[in-house]
Parts: structure tokens; sequence; C-alpha cells
């Protein structure tokens, strides 16, 4: 994965359009998400590359949430 920017995070509140946040890499992404997790993980966060084609699904962000939450 390409650590290069910019990375998009896109999720749904309780409207049918998604938010979307523009970071200026990957890494400022997930630290998005870590840190949002609470409220984010109920609203089908995805994180898209430069092109905004999916990098990270839902299901690989709550696996990487999870295994933050093992290693604690």
């Amino acid at each position: 994965m390409s650590k290069t920017g910019p990375a998009y995070l896109r999720w749904r509140e309780d409207r049918p359009i998604p938010k979307e946040e523009r970071f200026e890499d990957l890494d400022s992404a997930l630290d998005a998400v870590e840190a949002r997790w609470e409220t984010l993980k109920d609203q089908v966060p995805q994180v898209l590359d430069h092109r905004k084609i999916l990098m990270l699904s839902t299901a690989e962000l709550e696996a990487m949430m999870a295994e933050d939450g093992d290693a604690a």
C-alpha cells in the first residue's frame, strides 16, 4: 500500500450520500479512523486512494481496530 497521498476517508451518517474527508497521506487517514472508531464503526467507513479507489474496506478497518484492541 502506498503511503503517498492524498487519501480519503468516506463514511455514511444518516443520509444516503456519504461524507468524505481528505488527508495528506494514508497514515493521517488511518490515525483519524483510529481516533474516531467508536463513532465510525457503525457508519461503513472506507479509505480511498488519491484516485478514490477503495484501499481499505469496512471489514479490513474492523480487523485492524480489533488487532489494535488485542495489542492494548
